[in-house]
């Protein structure tokens, strides 16, 4: 596992869900969602973060799978590559 925080390129489904990302020139098809964290207070009582996190299952261009943990800002829509599990 490795720590990432590096941006990517997200195509949504009309939900909403990732279905494919680039990263570093190369793209990845989301297979499913593992799990879903929505952006929630970090202690009660704090304002809620802004991030969303999502673990997916995703195979690479050559088919190699994948578990790869994807963030997204909400207030600016930005995705992240924060973890690629091997």
């Amino acid at each position: 596992m490795s720590l990432l925080n590096e941006r990517i390129d997200v195509r949504s489904t009309r939900g909403g869900h990732p279905a494919r990302f680039t990263w570093r020139g190369h793209t990845f098809r989301v297979r499913r969602i593992i799990g879903d964290w929505p952006a929630r207070p970090e202690r009660p009582g704090a304002p809620a973060t802004q991030t969303h996190l999502l673990r997916v299952s995703a195979e690479s261009e050559s088919g190699e799978p994948n578990i790869i943990d994807i963030t997204r800002d909400v207030s600016s829509d930005h995705w992240t590559m924060r973890r690629r599990w091997r």
